[in-house]
């Protein structure tokens, strides 16, 4: 059977955190380990996460003596200490349905090459009322990691939520190194390096739910030009060896950037034209290397 462990990072959700402990623990597929990590939350999150200490499935219970100020500083730590084969980052605010896992489990089962696999979800309001279907423009279950990249990544993150997804582990942790300085983007880095060692599946079973509130990082992300100025790091970190662009086609993934940027803010500007510049930099030395092989 695959193994999966599942990180639970948490700050101050203490409104929804016994829903979305209760909706790992109640899985139909039960080959998987629980680490719950608080990132010093100043809520009741620790008595809530207390009442489950002592549960067959929860391995680790790790409170963090200061905030680290990044979500992905958390998922690191919880990467590293995963044992199992695949990883299941289940945010806090978030929740899924029964069946979640098996489907996932059964996802990468029938595809092995895949690296992350995911599910359709819908958005919910902090009562749990649908607000929206997030259904994906994928329309089959399989598709070239390389080519999510090049055609989708490169440009806007298409994997909506984290939470819905299963991730094999020996991609997430070289994925995941280096991001703990971001805030709102991380997650689209992520996926985008993993994507780029392994192929991608899909389910259109809505088996997760994405909770958009006030207190989330992605919503007040969605109120700022934040999303625009750490997103367009995603072009630092692809490596133009493997995934192959023209250099048509690299200017016109910079002009849409830029484009993006414009529209933003003037420090936006600068930071995307410096980011840019190092893509840039890396595009050109990874074009020389392939013509000198050639």
């Amino acid at each position: 059977m695959i193994n999966v462990t599942v990180i639970v990072p948490n700050y101050n959700h203490e409104q929804f955190l016994k829903l979305r402990i209760d909706s790992i623990l109640n899985q139909t597929y039960t080959n998987f380990e629980v680490i719950i990590l608080d990132d010093h939350s100043s809520d009741s999150s620790r008595e809530i996460i207390e009442q489950y200490r002592g549960h067959e499935k929860i391995s680790n219970i790790i409170y963090n003596d200061s905030n680290t100020g990044s979500p992905f500083k958390q998922w690191l730590k919880g990467i590293k200490m995963a044992k199992s084969e695949y990883i299941w980052i289940a945010e806090s605010d978030d929740y899924a349905d029964p069946e979640f896992l098996a489907t996932m489990v059964n996802l990468v089962y029938h595809h092995p090459d895949v690296a992350l696999a995911y599910c359709n979800s819908d958005k919910v309001d902090t009562t749990g009322a649908v607000m929206e279907d997030l259904h994906c423009y994928m329309d089959g279950e399989y598709k070239s990691g390389l080519r999510e990249v090049k055609e989708r990544l490169c440009f806007y993150n298409t994997i909506t939520n984290v939470s819905s997804c299963l991730i094999k582990a020996e991609y997430a942790l070289d994925a995941i190194i280096g991001l703990g300085e971001y805030r709102t983007c991380g997650d689209w880095i992520f996926y985008a390096r993993i994507l780029q060692h392994g192929n991608l599946a899909y389910t259109s079973r809505k088996l997760n739910h994405y909770r958009w509130h006030p207190g989330s990082i992605s919503y007040s992300a969605s109120q700022t030009s934040s999303y625009i100025a750490e997103g367009i790091n995603v072009i630092k970190y692809i490596d133009y060896k493997i995934v192959k662009f023209s250099l048509k086609e690299y200017m016109a993934l910079c002009k849409a950037w830029m484009n993006k940027a414009i529209h933003a803010s003037r420090s936006c500007i600068f930071s995307s034209l410096v980011v840019l510049f190092s893509a840039t930099c890396k595009f050109c030395t990874a074009k020389f290397i392939l013509s000198f092989k050639g």
